[in-house]
């Protein structure tokens, strides 16, 4: 079986062949030869294709059009009206611009960002676009014909049905975009993980560097933890972790980051935002967390708490050192009796 010419291959024959047209009007013999064999490529490509002359007149409609469009051929030629095949009302396509030696000024105007110069042919412009009356994506171009000596006579639009491609490259970047969440995302409790912590606290305090903004991060631990783990079992130690990762779901800003540290200790980041804010914060979030009914078993109602550390970045300190003082505030939180809010001293404000 033959095999079918790629459209790269395509856009090089009737290139080549607008080229043999030219180069016979210049030599005045070959027209008639030309004229048909033009005609006959562009009815054989499987490539949607017409040609308006210098007045916008319609000459060649392929079948492949007729195909994409369902606007008949001899409903077209002769016409101007080859805006029918991507618009519900008439302006320009991007033939008509090319013909009429449009600026680049007004191609931006009708295809604003969409449009690109052709790397392949001179004057000749390539579009990627989608059209919500064909419900689909297109890559179209439009080159210019010349006569002898170099005058614009007339142009050639090519359109390409892209829209499978398209629906193919969605669907590998939601598949991408999910990988990277499911990377960054611990399983359990759907808060980021420690992995993505560690990187958005170095771009944290290098923005806070840079920019001499204030920075704020709180540390917080579950109490008692393995003793309610021993009591209802691992099962439920897990519900504890998810309730708490709710809780502190709803007290964050669109702005705030709350990650899983690891094991029962969870952190957040606070960019924006000095450490007494960031205190208030989280005194309301353990407020939150206490006042909590979890019901480990039938029957039984019982309550959790956390103890957290806070404190605001100190201008030149490097991350290890910033995490550390707020880990350092979350045990003494632990030590003055659990259930309590730290704050580290800082020189942030």
């Amino acid at each position: 079986m033959k095999k079918k010419p790629t459209y790269e291959e395509l856009e090089i024959r009737i290139h080549a062949l607008e080229k043999e047209i030219n180069d016979s009007k210049r030599c005045g013999v070959g027209l008639h030869k030309s004229d048909v064999l033009l005609a006959q490529i562009l009815q054989r490509t499987f490539i949607p294709t017409f040609v308006i002359d210098g007045r916008r007149i319609i000459t060649h409609w392929n079948k492949a059009l007729e195909n994409l469009t369902g606007l008949a051929a001899a409903e077209m030629i002769g016409t101007r009206n080859h805006w029918r095949v991507l618009y519900p009302s008439e302006r320009p396509l991007m033939a008509d611009l090319v013909v009429g030696k449009a600026s680049e000024e007004t191609i931006a105007r009708y295809y604003d960002g969409k449009c690109r110069k052709s790397a392949i042919i001179e004057a000749a412009y390539e579009v990627e676009d989608y059209f919500p009356e064909l419900g689909r994506w297109l890559f179209f171009t439009a080159s210019p014909l010349a006569d002898g000596n170099g005058g614009i006579i007339g142009a050639i639009e090519t359109l390409k049905d892209i829209t499978e491609r398209k629906r193919a490259e969605e669907e590998l970047r939601q598949s991408e975009q999910r990988y990277r969440e499911m990377s960054i995302t611990d399983s359990l409790t759907k808060l980021y993980n420690s992995r993505h912590f560690f990187r958005q606290l170095g771009i944290e305090v290098d923005r806070a560097k840079r920019y001499g903004v204030p920075l704020s991060l709180i540390l917080l631990d579950i109490d008692d933890f393995k003793r309610y783990n021993d009591s209802y079992g691992h099962l439920e130690g897990d519900n504890v972790l998810k309730a708490l990762a709710n809780v502190m779901r709803k007290n964050l800003r669109s702005s705030d980051s709350a990650f899983r540290y690891g094991g029962e200790e969870f952190t957040i980041l606070f960019p924006g935002t000095g450490s007494e804010n960031a205190f208030i914060a989280a005194e309301r979030l353990r407020k939150d967390f206490e006042n909590l009914v979890l019901s480990p078993s039938p029957g039984v109602e019982v309550h959790a708490s956390v103890s957290i550390g806070v404190s605001g970045y100190i201008p030149g300190e490097q991350p290890s050192s910033f995490l550390k003082r707020v880990d350092e505030a979350m045990y003494k939180a632990k030590t003055l009796g659990e259930n309590r809010v730290f704050l580290a001293p800082c020189f942030q404000e």
